[in-house]
């Protein structure tokens, strides 16, 4: 049996990841050059450029083209613009809009055809940490569903450090269509291969994937251990059904409430700014490209690592070396939830 595929590049466009465009582009080439080299008429790419929400676009879509030269052009003309780090962005807008496609469709028995979705980004989606953002977008993990129904594998691709927040998050929505959660570093080498296999049809993207050493094809010489993350992908996948729910149970540090507060944060502060888990406001921010990070993880009894909103009492430190005029930021974590290890 044949089998083809179509390629949808999702690239995050905000200002936090200009220091890896040329990165980014090299490992779509390579990418994109692997694929081609096996079947360049059964291969079609797509991309979806997404910015943050306060910007007069939010999405600029490439229709599927098989032209690999074409491809190359558009992510060749792509220029990161400067603005705010922390605005939200449109990765719900930019899935969304992977949905209006022409993808090909499974309609004849000689060829089987995969749909591939990468996205690309470094932050997570505005519908993750709050309920607020006035972009009125669709919810995300309802949005996953239509994913599977189509057939459609989605491959999330994380920039670290600062995805490492959200890379649980990351790892359950793309498990539930079948794809996996990368940290960029790995991406061209694992997709490579992985696109490859699957065009000259030794197996469906889906189970190439799950064939995947955990360590050597996906955690080597990152900060992403899937074993830190397990119970919470397993209780996302298992127990959510929207974005509220995953807010509610897994991020309820952005749900600011008596309960979810304790242990060093006064909820009485009368600084209007003040959010729980915020560090001061006098903290300067400025992570330069040149940095060296040392990441010691938050690890509950059981062994595996916590993010910032769950029950853990530990210590991480950044260590930033560059021309940010804050030579050193330490932040010192003991935030608590209600989520009980049982439930895992």
């Amino acid at each position: 049996m044949t089998t083809s595929i179509d390629i949808a590049v999702c690239l995050d466009r905000s200002s936090s990841i200009a220091f890896y465009s040329k990165q980014i582009r090299s490992s779509l080439r390579s990418i994109l050059n692997r694929a081609l080299s096996c079947h360049q008429s059964d291969v079609r790419m797509a991309l979806i450029e997404f910015q943050s929400h306060s910007h007069h676009w939010r999405t600029n879509i490439h229709p599927f083209t098989s032209s690999g030269d074409e491809f190359q052009e558009w992510i060749d003309a792509i220029e990161i613009e400067n603005g705010n780090l922390n605005e939200n962005k449109a990765i719900v807008d930019a899935l969304g809009a992977t949905l209006t496609l022409d993808w090909r469709p499974n309609n004849n028995i000689n060829r089987y055809h995969e749909k591939l979705v990468i996205l690309i980004t470094d932050g997570a989606p505005c519908s993750l940490l709050d309920d607020t953002c006035a972009c009125n977008s669709n919810d995300l993990w309802r949005l996953s569903d239509e994913f599977e129904k189509q057939d459609i594998t989605l491959v999330v691709i994380g920039i670290e450090p600062s995805i490492i927040i959200y890379d649980d998050f990351y790892c359950a929505l793309a498990n539930k269509t079948g794809g996996i959660y990368l940290p960029f570093i790995n991406a061209t080498r694992v997709l490579s291969s992985v696109i490859q296999g699957a065009i000259l049809g030794e197996d469906t993207l889906s189970q190439l994937f799950r064939r995947l050493d955990i360590h050597n094809d996906i955690e080597y010489n990152s900060l992403y251990h899937y074993k830190y993350v397990q119970k919470r992908v397993d209780f996302m996948m298992e127990y959510c059904r929207t974005m509220a729910d995953i807010r509610k149970w897994l991020y309820p540090v952005h749900h600011p409430s008596t309960e979810y507060i304790k242990g060093g944060m006064n909820v009485d502060d009368d600084d209007d700014n003040f959010e729980p888990g915020s560090p001061s406001l006098e903290t300067n921010y400025l992570l330069c490209p040149s940095i060296n990070i040392y990441f010691t993880p938050i690890t509950d009894d059981e062994g595996y690592r916590t993010r910032l909103p769950t029950t853990a009492s530990g210590d991480s430190s950044f260590n930033v070396v560059g021309s940010s005029p804050v030579s050193s930021i330490r932040t010192d974590l003991d935030l608590y939830s209600e989520i009980d290890d049982d439930c895992f």
